[in-house]
């Protein structure tokens, strides 16, 4: 092939809207988690690990918080901003997700100030004004944020997304270092997470433009039509998202409860770096089943080949952690090397299993198997959660991955038992349910990055 003919090729790739929303989310992926390993690398260097153990375990609980409230306001608008009739009609959804959104997230941070913060204690920095009232404003402005990812996607606009998460994570780094002397070192690490979730906010406001008449101003008007319409989408296959990312949210609350903040400073900074292995297989899996979809008897082929990609590429980062990942760790400071790699070496470990699950539900999903494919997604998350609520304290932080890696064993265990049923279960794959799992996934995949 000449290299004019590969270059034409190649452009007319980037003109396919998936194709470019996908490149943007590459991108936002890479982008974001850079800067978001800059963030905490800041914090760790700049406070103690008390202080940054406490805001990680608050900032995981405003990501768990938006989403198991507000998730699914914003997938919906997978399912019907593509159906709007009109300009009028695609504002009016928009407008119904992000005030649905808002108000759950307000009510969920609400609850977590309640129980967690005064009730159990189990989140001391949320029994304070400053840590309760910045916490629920969080919670609300990660909620819109991610309504807004949600409309950039099914705009195929991922340039937008992209520059959002890229606000959001680098306004963060100068906000922290603002010398905000009424609010202790927890309160500034959760004052510039919620303060650069304002401002992304602002910033998309400001540059979202008017596209053929679709605008981000509100109208209030049929919202409850609307929340109706929308509410059959608010379950199902979104319940398995949360489902899927729920563990890794959760589990530095549990290490703070059961250990020390200390501890969960050490814990969630192996935790994020580890986290690069859990997205790589939803995004390549829910990419490539568009295409079984399509043709049924590709299905069988498509499952294979996604193993194949995911595992090649899964291989350089377990190789780099496994040689290299003390020294990683020790950037954040010699004391995270010490408590950390076991820690990120059985995560990497945790990745095969991981991979197979995420590609059984990926086939479960597309083939509306929606039950099949929450059995096995709550087995793993309350596997994770309930062996290393007993781990913990027995084994350190280092239960919690034996915990989450053993869970994710069962679960690949179960799959490969049933894996001629996942495949040839007599449903045929269904392309507007893919489409619909290749759309919801890409975001969240993105705000996960965003740590």
């Amino acid at each position: 092939m000449s290299k004019r003919r590969a270059m034409r090729q190649g452009l007319t790739g980037l003109s396919d809207p998936m194709t470019r929303n996908s490149v943007a989310l590459m991108g936002n992926t890479i982008v974001t988690s850079a800067l978001g390993y800059v963030f905490w690398i800041v914090v760790a260097r700049i406070f103690d690990t008390e202080a940054g153990g406490t805001a990680a375990a608050t900032t995981s609980a405003i990501q768990a918080t938006v989403l198991t409230a507000s998730v699914g306001a914003a997938a919906a608008l997978v399912e019907w901003l593509p159906r709007s009739a009109d300009a009028l009609q695609w504002r009016r959804r928009v407008t119904t997700a992000w005030v649905v959104g808002a108000v759950t997230a307000l009510a969920g941070g609400s609850a977590v100030v309640a129980v967690f913060g005064f009730g159990f204690a189990t989140l001391p920095q949320l029994a304070t004004p400053p840590g309760a009232m910045l916490f629920v404003l969080g919670c609300v402005f990660f909620s819109i944020g991610q309504v807004i990812d949600y409309v950039a996607i099914c705009e195929h606009r991922g340039g937008l997304l992209m520059m959002r998460n890229m606000v959001l994570s680098g306004t963060r780094i100068p906000l922290i270092l603002l010398p905000v002397t009424v609010l202790t070192g927890a309160d500034s690490i959760l004052f510039s997470w919620t303060a650069a979730a304002g401002l992304s906010l602002l910033w998309t406001c400001l540059f979202f433009g008017n596209r053929g008449g679709n605008t981000l101003w509100p109208s209030f008007t049929g919202m409850r039509t609307h929340v109706r319409e929308m509410a059959s989408s608010l379950a199902g296959q979104h319940l398995i998202t949360v489902t899927a990312m729920l563990a890794g949210y959760v589990l530095p609350i549990i290490v703070v409860s059961r250990l020390s903040a200390t501890d969960n400073a050490y814990f969630y900074i192996t935790w994020m770096l580890g986290s690069v292995f859990f997205i790589i297989s939803p995004a390549v899996s829910a990419a490539l089943f568009v295409e079984g979809a399509a043709d049924p008897s590709k299905l069988p082929h498509q499952a294979r080949r996604c193993l194949v990609i995911v595992l090649a590429l899964l291989t350089a980062p377990v190789l780099v952690y496994v040689v290299a990942g003390r020294w990683i760790l020790g950037v954040f400071g010699e004391d995270y090397a010490q408590h950390g790699y076991l820690l990120l070496l059985i995560l990497a470990v945790s990745a095969v299993p991981d991979a197979i699950s995420n590609v059984a539900v990926s086939v479960l999903r597309v083939t509306r198997r929606v039950r099949s494919a929450l059995v096995l997604n709550v087995g793993v998350l309350i596997g994770s959660v309930v062996g290393a609520w007993y781990a913990l304290p027995v084994l350190g932080i280092v239960g919690a991955g034996l915990a989450w890696t053993l869970s994710q064993a069962l679960g690949a265990i179960w799959v490969l038992v049933r894996w001629k049923a996942i495949l040839g279960g007599g449903v045929t794959p269904d392309l507007p349910a893919a489409l619909a799992v290749c759309e919801d996934v890409a975001p969240v995949t993105a705000e996960g990055s965003v740590r």
